[in-house]
């Protein structure tokens, strides 16, 4: 089981509206938790709480979203389906969005461990607040949070698995309320597929490319 909770900046509503529905038409349906941000709360603050919370959930697995993305149709069944999860040895959090197209497969992240993206994030729910500490002091320190993260994750001896194609896709023409970085890492490149479904029989990754082969 996966608890999905929306990280939901002040004066968003033209994100808001878009994703919002785009989670209700998917087979996440109402089941997500919107956290919105509070006057009295910077936004690394309001990061910080948002995933302090969704550390509390009672679920294995938890899925952050940003406010101003779409997803997947079958999310949470490709979510559910996506082996890799369950790789204890390895496996530090999951990029179900694909920064600028990064592969054109199912892969290990490898390069720069700050790394940016967290449009849509997969972690497991008991290693949460190690990562929220690990990331704090960068975030602190003034480093994107999304950076943070993905240093947190090579902190903890662990990877990070992004998942092809993309389940989520970044609204990135909406002005961005905190900064943001610039150029293609603003959107998926492509690899998004808005009504892909992961077999179950067949290919273990289940995935194909734009041609509609199986990667293998």
């Amino acid at each position: 089981m996966t608890e999905v909770f929306v990280f939901a900046a002040r004066e968003r509503a033209d994100a808001h509206a878009l994703s919002f529905a785009s989670l209700r038409s998917s087979d996440i349906g109402e089941k997500f938790t919107v956290l919105r941000q509070p006057e009295d709360l910077k936004p690394e603050e309001h990061w910080r709480a948002v995933h302090e919370r969704a550390a509390k959930a009672t679920s294995e697995f938890v899925l952050v979203l940003e406010d101003d993305v779409l997803v997947n149709t079958h999310i949470l069944h490709n979510i559910a389906t996506w082996r890799y999860k369950h790789d204890a040895r390895v496996f530090g959090a999951g990029w179900v969005y694909s920064p600028g197209g990064y592969s054109q497969k199912d892969c290990w992240y490898s390069g720069d461990w700050e790394w940016h993206g967290t449009c849509g994030v997969l972690y497991k729910t008991e290693r949460l607040p190690f990562l929220i500490e690990r990331a704090w002091p960068r975030i602190m320190g003034g480093r994107p949070w999304d950076c943070a993260m993905a240093w947190a994750c090579h902190l903890d001896g662990k990877r990070i698995r992004v998942h092809f194609p993309s389940l989520v896709e970044h609204l990135y023409e909406l002005p961005s309320k905190v900064g943001t970085v610039s150029g293609a890492r603003r959107h998926s490149g492509g690899t998004f597929r808005q009504d892909w479904r992961r077999s179950e029989l067949g290919d273990p990754h289940g995935t194909v490319d734009q041609f509609g082969r199986k990667v293998v």
